[in-house]
């Protein structure tokens, strides 16, 4: 499968790029002889996975179990969905599909799948592109196994010539990546009014504020793993939970001018996926791992068109 990009994209990252990290080192591509590193090195064989009659609320419960982000739906000897949990934050506790109607009802189909012998900067256009953090990978046109975002930017900050490390030129990287519009819900509000937030921002967490001696400050941050693994994987009603009985505190952050490096360690070691960034002592954004992939897929823009290019062409 070939990843997909919108028409007309083309040129408006190309100039981004250039923007961003210079003509030399982004749109004139180095050519690197040596065979990229394929899918079939970094997936992982085992598949968490469920079949078309299990529950939503089951389908979390095993989510919350296995401490994974997505479960694959097998119907017979093959894979026909994947149920995430931006799904489940969305249609479940947005939408209203109860925790008793079935998977496939809030899965999203088909699956999307990257051949094992593709390269790692190839999955992570195909993330990047369509908005997911996992991946089937195929093998001889059968799914094999699975990847992920997080697998993705282990190895390109581990590859001493890849994505990351190259950043290292980069002054104070962080403030090109954070998002300084933070979302934020009083710890008061329920987990119904977080998730559907989540959905209409298209995000992933939210900072949680409380007024403490006149000022409103950041106290915690309540993400999709906290709504669908504590209320949904417990079978509760959204709309009686507190987002502040969920929210993990204090907050993990990380000054601005660390690296991108200190970021993704950061979030490594402490098994999250979004971080606050500080400046100074005060939190002034967010910066989640998605950021890191489409930070990656941008830097490799421009080799990604003139390759399509290429291949139509042909």
């Amino acid at each position: 499968m070939k990843p997909p990009y919108f028409k007309g994209e083309e040129e408006r990252n190309e100039r981004h790029a250039r923007f961003l990290f210079g003509t030399n080192s982004i749109v004139e591509p180095c050519v690197d002889e040596r065979k990229p590193m394929s899918i079939k090195m970094l997936m992982h064989r085992t598949i968490r996975k469920t079949d078309p009659a299990t529950t939503v609320g089951d389908t979390a419960r095993l989510m919350r179990h296995y401490k994974v982000g997505s479960i694959f739906i097998e119907d017979g000897d093959r894979f026909v969905g994947v149920v995430t949990e931006s799904a489940l934050v969305r249609r479940v506790l947005t939408d209203g599909v109860t925790y008793r109607a079935l998977v496939t009802d809030v899965m999203d189909a088909p699956l999307i799948v990257i051949d094992a012998d593709q390269s790692a900067i190839e999955a992570n256009h195909l993330m990047h592109f369509n908005g997911i953090r996992h991946l089937g990978v195929s093998e001889e046109g059968k799914i094999v196994g699975v990847i992920s975002v997080r697998d993705l930017v282990r190895h390109f900050a581990s590859d001493p010539d890849g994505p990351l490390p190259a950043m290292r030129e980069v002054v104070r990287p962080l403030t090109i990546l954070v998002h300084r519009d933070i979302q934020s819900i009083p710890a008061s509000a329920s987990a119904r009014d977080a998730a559907q937030k989540m959905a209409e921002k298209k995000i992933g967490a939210l900072m949680i504020t409380e007024t403490i001696t006149g000022g409103r400050h950041y106290v915690g941050i309540v993400t999709e793993t906290d709504l669908v693994r504590k209320v949904i994987g417990q079978g509760l009603d959204a709309a009686d939970i507190r987002v502040g009985t969920l929210m993990t505190r204090p907050v993990l952050d990380i000054d601005i001018s660390r690296s991108l490096d200190d970021a993704n360690a950061l979030m490594a070691s402490s098994g999250v996926r979004h971080l606050a960034v500080s400046e100074g002592g005060m939190i002034v954004g967010i910066l989640s791992i998605r950021d890191l992939i489409g930070m990656t897929s941008l830097r490799d823009l421009p080799r990604f068109f003139q390759q399509k290019r290429e291949e139509e062409e042909k």
